[in-house]
């Protein structure tokens, strides 16, 4: 766990800064509410547990709406953060970040379905004359004597993506508070509407 809220990826535009067209990525983060802080001695750990994405009760299932039984509105996300002291009802929104700032970004690459060994790892492929039978096979993956099976990792044809994937540096090119939008510069991971993580981020 990390300083850290969830937003949702909106999708891409650029904006200009100092004469110079800047790609970025915007992202909604909600504003998160503080709605339990976790003890030590009761709970082994210490953190802050928050909701944010107010929804309709009838989008949650019963699990999910049993969280929020005690709550004055209806969360889709709750999530915990740690290495920041806030108290119950405390609201923690985009103001978190700065202007400038680089954050650590998680989020769930885009699923390409079941790829080759040419999208998928970037082999060469084999010869394109007439007469050729592999184009685009994987060729040969191991010999029936010695060892006589197909070694772990090999890559092979397969799913492709929805990987968490980690991105660090990630910097932040502007923040709408008002609207609780932040712009970060460059692509992020996973699919428009997909939901990441943005982290504070202490180089070691």
């Amino acid at each position: 766990m990390a300083i850290q809220l969830k937003g949702k990826k909106i999708g891409m535009t650029h904006i200009w800064k100092d004469d110079k067209m800047i790609p970025v990525t915007v992202v909604l983060v909600p504003t998160a509410t503080v709605i339990e802080k976790k003890d030590p001695k009761k709970h082994g750990y210490q953190a802050i547990r928050v909701a944010s994405k107010v929804v309709d009760s009838k989008k949650l299932n019963k699990p999910d709406a049993g969280q929020c039984k005690n709550l004055e509105q209806t969360y889709q996300w709750l999530y915990e953060m740690s290495g920041i002291e806030k108290e119950v009802n405390d609201k923690i929104d985009v103001t978190l970040f700065a202007e400038g700032e680089k954050i650590k970004l998680t989020g769930v690459s885009r699923g390409m379905g079941f790829q080759g060994v040419i999208k998928r790892h970037n082999f060469a492929g084999g010869n394109d004359s007439h007469g050729s039978m592999s184009h685009r096979r994987s060729g040969s993956i191991g010999c029936r004597l010695t060892p006589g099976r197909v070694f772990k990792n090999r890559k092979m044809p397969g799913h492709m993506g929805c990987n968490v994937t980690t991105e660090l540096g990630k910097e932040i090119v502007q923040i709408i508070p008002e609207k609780e939008l932040i712009l970060i510069k460059g692509s992020l991971p996973g699919a428009k509407n997909s939901s990441v993580y943005l982290k504070k981020w202490e180089r070691a």
